[in-house]
């Protein structure tokens, strides 16, 4: 497929140099490659203009590491303390260029090298957490392929990059404005007195929210047959357009309606009062962080009451209780994670909380579109649900909101979980409960939710 290839060494020179701590979004994505076994790389392929040069690309890398200190970060490992990054001023890294043979197929060549490079991962202590790969054919230039570690930057981070990229000034090819906050700043404002004081107000509020969780009856993992671990994926119209009915009706954006559902759904399937789960929350809203190249993302602890009220009244619940998810989702990750051993030992229970990830709400609000008449949700057929065998899972339940390129006709949920404590039968109900609710709700305002507080007191 490749009949040559070589490397050109790019070299940079950046602002700003030093070492510290992990910040607590870099403590945060790490912990989760390591118990994913997984690099979790993202990879960008962008076709390119029969008249794109190398020298061209030489130059954008070049702009990347000198920008975004999180471009030329390594990281040390001493065998008797925490991680410790290293930004460095100067340096050079590698671009790749890869000469296809002239009967290969570019876009197999690309689909094969996109699969190698979100699988090969990053030597975090010699390696910096950008690759640049060009393929040519007959001496032009076809594709770029960009890979960066999910350790460096979370796709926000990545956006924010390649935008701070193309602003530049055509003339010296500089960046427009100051460089945004660095990773290492982040490490340094964590440390004083005012970040001590919002980890310690966040963990306050993660310790009162958890002793107030209803206890479970214990229960022992039961084997199913057949890949422990699976996902159910849910592609739904009904989903799609019920929840956007709803969101008309309640002035609110779409995401806030599916977390109103979920809610709802679970609290149905588990019957605890209140219901709660951990989120996944961009810190992106703070001050100083909205276009940081690194990630920010931390757990938030989203509870809500759905008993005795309307799916309407969930919904509204739900965003109240969510803005309390993330004031509360920023803290020093050490000391959450003693809290929760404690909380654990405290209950003589796994807590183990489903997790929830809206993805679209990650990069912005979800505003409705055109609102569907009635008969619109009413008549979309019943989504169809395919299961898909996962090699390894860290959680016992998970629900994302997936984020589908170019459909936006549907909402497609992912119901990821560790068979042995929820079943697959418990898997499907989650999502079709979902699906259902939406139908409801959107016809009738005044949907209840099926949860009431007398039942949900007799489970558990």
């Amino acid at each position: 497929m490749f009949a040559a290839g070589r490397t050109i060494e790019v070299p940079f020179a950046g602002e700003g140099a030093g070492s510290g701590g992990l910040n607590w979004g870099q403590q945060h994505i790490l912990g989760a490659i390591r118990n994913l076994g997984s690099s979790m790389n993202m990879c960008a392929v962008r076709e390119l203009s029969a008249t794109a040069t190398v020298e061209d690309f030489a130059d954008e890398l070049r702009f990347y590491l000198n920008r975004f200190q999180a471009m030329r970060t390594l990281l040390r490992f001493p065998p008797d303390g925490p991680p410790i990054q290293i930004v460095h001023a100067t340096g050079t890294a590698p671009l790749r260029i890869l000469d296809l043979a002239e009967d290969a197929d570019p876009a197999a060549a690309v689909a094969a090298l996109v699969a190698e490079h979100e699988q090969r991962s990053f030597d975090d202590e010699r390696e910096y957490p950008i690759r640049m790969v060009l393929l040519r054919r007959s001496g032009v230039l076809t594709h770029l392929l960009t890979v960066l570690s999910h350790f460096a930057t979370d796709g926000a981070g990545a956006f924010a990059m390649y935008e701070d990229y193309l602003r530049r000034d055509p003339v010296t090819g500089l960046a427009r404005g100051p460089a945004p906050t660095h990773p290492l700043d982040l490490t340094a404002q964590q440390a004083t007195p005012a970040g001590r004081r919002q980890s310690d107000a966040s963990l306050r509020y993660w310790e009162k929210q958890l002793a107030a969780l209803p206890r479970r009856r214990p229960t022992a993992a039961v084997p199913e047959p057949g890949s422990r671990y699976r996902r159910a994926t849910l592609r739904s119209v009904p989903l799609s357009r019920g929840a956007t009915r709803i969101a008309h009706r309640l002035d609110c954006d779409v995401s806030a309606v599916l977390l109103g559902l979920f809610a709802t759904a679970l609290a149905r399937l588990t019957g605890d009062r209140p219901t709660a789960a951990q989120m996944l929350v961009s810190n992106r809203f703070r001050p100083g962080m909205a276009d940081i190249v690194g990630n920010v993302s931390q757990s938030g602890l989203f509870v809500v009451d759905v008993a005795d009220a309307t799916v309407d009244e969930v919904i509204e619940r739900a965003q109240r209780a969510v803005t309390r998810t993330y004031k509360y989702a920023y803290f020093d990750l050490e000391q959450w994670k003693a809290l929760l051993a404690d909380a654990e030992r405290e209950r003589g229970e796994e807590l183990a909380l489903c997790y929830y990830n809206d993805r679209p709400s990650q990069r912005g609000g979800t505003a409705p579109g055109t609102q569907p008449s009635t008969e619109a949700v009413n008549s979309a057929e019943q989504g169809q649900i395919t299961w898909t065998e996962l090699p390894f899972f860290n959680e016992h339940l998970m629900v994302t909101i997936d984020n589908v390129p170019d459909d936006d006709e549907a909402i497609t949920v992912l119901v990821s979980a560790d068979t042995w404590h929820v079943s697959c039968e418990e898997m499907e109900m989650l999502a079709r409960t979902m699906e259902a609710l939406a139908v409801a709700a959107a016809c009738d305002a005044g949907t209840a939710s099926g949860v009431t507080a007398a039942v949900a007191d007799s489970v558990g």
